[in-house]
């Protein structure tokens, strides 16, 4: 038997007990459901699937870098870029390594500039 979870209702605010995941899929198609919330049906199966097995529709986490430059770096790399407008990425990039010991591309720099 599926979990039971706690849900207002508009009317009179009182908690109703429904099943959770609520079985739509099985009363209606993916197709109509995702008409009925503005989504396609593949994303509503992906959507229902990672509930059975997840518990949760929530996205997976980003697998990104994280950023290689820290916000004092960036308030830094702006500061040299305004006060010096002849300045080049490649001589910021060479004093924010002398700095911090660690290199920082120019595609980094142009990025923080922006």
């Amino acid at each position: 038997m599926p979990a039971l979870v706690s849900s207002s209702t508009p009317d009179h605010g009182s908690k109703l007990r429904v099943p959770s995941p609520v079985p739509l899929v099985h009363l209606c198609s993916a197709t109509e459901i995702g008409s009925r919330v503005g989504r396609n049906q593949t994303n509503v199966m992906r959507m229902y699937d990672r509930w059975m097995q997840e518990g949760t529709t929530d996205r997976p986490g980003r697998s990104h870098l994280s950023q290689c430059t820290t916000l004092r770096e960036d308030r830094q790399i702006v500061h040299m870029a305004v006060t010096d407008r002849s300045v080049t990425s490649r001589t910021l990039a060479q004093h924010i390594e002398s700095v911090t010991h660690h290199s920082v591309s120019a595609r980094t720099l142009g990025r923080r500039l922006q």
